[in-house]
């Protein structure tokens, strides 16, 4: 039932080039659906997993098979060292060139993956032209060293006393990024805001049709469970420990902070019983996938949602 609706949608569709994108929690089946729906409807796979970004993880992010990648082609996938740094922004370029390539071989696309941001990026901007300065960046990192997060918030509200309707004031990170661009542009958030959502809407002259997988949460915690034992037992921890000594598992970068890695990072520092590594990785991606679900009933739009 689940893969006739798929193809409903794409019958609808046919006679234009398509950008289909195909959202769903970690664990819950997407690899197996994608290939399956690739092969049918002549497209090609773009990744929007920020893990399988980074050459080398493999096992942790349980990236498609290199038969799998084989039968369809990917994009997205392995391009850049776990040590590289790779925004958003680098995403989005890099996403165009893919799409652009792919179109003008008369193929569709189907984006896939379980990262938020990455997957709202065909459909509305998530990034800006705003370049903060050197000199900014210094100031701010000052004034957080002294006196942390609330100095931050303090500085952001002496700017912009309405700061608080516009930005999460508990979060660290986005009060950084708001601060940021008011200080950059020297405009209060709502301006900042309205500057922002006049950017056009990204690959407007595409036929789009976004769908949503979801599996009771449930089926969700077994799918983990197997996930992860799986992992593991397919040389996980050896995966982490040879990139550790590589030297491109580095501290407070987004691929060490890969769930999966991170844990075992913890645990070849301080080795504990494999079963309690096994038990945190579970954990942590039932937690990873609640947050998934959140993003996408709050921030994305689906033409079809599907429960498998």
């Amino acid at each position: 039932m689940l893969y006739g609706c798929v193809c409903f949608l794409v019958f609808q569709n046919k006679c234009m080039p398509t950008l289909f994108i195909l959202a769903g929690a970690t664990a819950s089946g997407k690899t197996e659906l994608a290939l399956r729906f690739a092969r049918k409807w002549n497209c090609e796979i773009l990744s929007c997993d920020a893990s399988a970004f980074y050459r080398g993880m493999d096992i942790g992010t349980a990236k498609p098979t290199s038969e799998e990648q084989r039968t369809v082609r990917h994009w997205g996938i392995d391009i850049a060292e776990p040590n590289e740094p790779f925004s958003i922004k680098d995403f989005v370029a890099y996403a165009q060139k893919c799409v652009s390539d792919i179109t003008a071989r008369g193929k569709n696309v189907l984006a896939v993956g379980g990262s938020g941001l990455y997957l709202k990026s065909f459909l509305s901007p998530v990034t800006d032209d705003v370049h903060p300065s050197a000199t900014v960046r210094e100031e701010l990192a000052a004034l957080e060293a002294n006196g942390g997060i609330e100095v931050l918030r303090e500085r952001l509200l002496q700017f912009d006393p309405r700061a608080s309707k516009y930005v999460e004031l508990k979060n660290p990170r986005n009060v950084q990024k708001a601060l940021e661009r008011c200080l950059t542009t020297e405009l209060p958030l709502a301006e900042v805001l309205k500057n922002f959502q006049k950017q056009p809407t990204p690959y407007a002259s595409l036929k789009k049709v976004t769908v949503c997988l979801y599996r009771p949460l449930e089926i969700l915690k077994l799918r983990i469970r197997l996930r992860v034992h799986k992992m593991l037992q397919n040389g996980l921890i050896d995966e982490v420990r040879r990139l550790k000594e590589q030297g491109k598992l580095l501290p407070d970068m987004p691929a060490s902070m890969a769930i999966g890695y991170r844990e075992t990072l913890n645990f070849l520092q301080q080795p504990t019983p494999l079963e309690d590594l096994e038990k945190e990785i579970v954990n942590d991606t039932y937690g990873l996938v609640k947050k998934q679900l959140t993003w996408f009933r709050h921030q994305m739009a689906f033409d079809r949602c599907w429960y498998g």
